[in-house]
């Protein structure tokens, strides 16, 4: 058999109901030369038997003994691939019916130079009516400046739709399996120092919100915010080197902290900000804002706002 040219790769973990709407969207596909490899990290019985059911030789099923965490199961479908490019689907994601060939045609036309790409995506709240969309981003299909490109490629998860060619992936190194979270960030951070990237400028990805567990929950965000700061101390050279990269990032690190009551970690992370760009007059607006009210001069005016336009319709009535 020959090697097919993408490999799907699907962690997942004791959510079977979930799984078998991401292998629904991969048979749905338009393109049929592909691999979708399921890394069960819970080694679940139910799990097993949806992918089974599905009876098709292009799936290819493997669990671990004991749960060994996301990068080990993305390097676990990373060592079992055969594609020309791999790409990762989230087990609560979906993939729209052309994505792999708007991807094989992009991959087609595009300079051998390019690494990786990646989709525009729509955020869909589950809910017991069904799906409602939240918000959707559509990147361009060439960004204006590098650092504007470095912003977004760094930004994203292995959820956007990333494919890679698989000699990229080799040359950079696998995924850190020491981090719990953001092992797709620190990996995306390699690839895009590396490698050209580009964009397909239109929706073909579903990340979806719901209520099982997710690594996103609010309850994780002190564990988030210690693998976050781990990451960007390692491309702490590539930060410094683009200001709005660091803001970017940075921005992220304030906000969790003021968020966890860190005031002194938020405090220092903005005044290193304005350090580095102390031009930028929101960052002064935002630290008065996170000292005064725990949230950015943004999220304040909002507030103030809607405030101001709920006394407005109260004096109408």
């Amino acid at each position: 058999m020959s090697d097919p040219v993408f490999s799907i790769i699907t962690p997942t973990f004791r959510r079977p109901h979930l799984l078998r709407r991401a292998l629904l969207s991969i048979r749905g596909q338009t393109f049929g030369n592909y691999e979708h490899i399921i890394v069960d990290d819970a080694a679940q019985e139910e799990s097993a038997k949806v992918v089974m059911s599905f009876e098709d030789p292009r799936i290819v099923y493997h669990s671990h003994e004991a749960p060994r965490g996301a990068g080990a199961a993305y390097n676990t479908g990373i060592r079992l691939s055969r594609g020309k490019f791999v790409l990762f689907l989230d087990d609560d994601d979906e993939y729209l019916s052309e994505f792999l060939d708007k991807m094989y045609r992009f991959f087609s036309s595009a300079d051998p130079s390019v690494g990786f790409a990646w989709a525009g995506i729509a955020w869909i709240s589950d809910t017991e009516a069904g799906e409602k969309e939240v918000r959707k981003i559509i990147w361009p299909a060439a960004f204006p400046h590098m650092q504007t490109g470095l912003m977004a490629a760094t930004s994203i998860g292995n959820g956007f739709g990333v494919c890679i060619r698989r000699e990229c992936i080799d040359a950079i190194g696998w995924f850190d399996e020491s981090l719990i979270c953001g092992q797709d960030t620190e990996f995306l951070f390699r690839l895009a120092r590396s490698y050209p990237f580009g964009t397909i400028p239109e929706v073909l990805v579903k990340i979806h919100q719901h209520n099982c567990k997710q690594l996103t929950d609010t309850k994780n965000d002190l564990m988030r915010l210690e693998f976050r700061k781990q990451i960007l101390q390692r491309h702490l050279d590539l930060l410094r080197k683009y200001p709005r990269l660091y803001q970017v990032h940075y921005k992220g690190v304030a906000d969790y902290s003021y968020r966890l009551g860190l005031r002194k970690q938020g405090r220092k992370t903005v005044c290193s900000l304005i350090r580095i760009n102390p031009f930028n007059l929101i960052n002064y607006a935002d630290l008065l804002c996170y000292e005064l009210a725990g949230k950015d001069a943004l999220a304040c005016y909002k507030n103030s706002l809607i405030r101001r336009m709920l006394r407005i319709s109260k004096r109408a009535l």
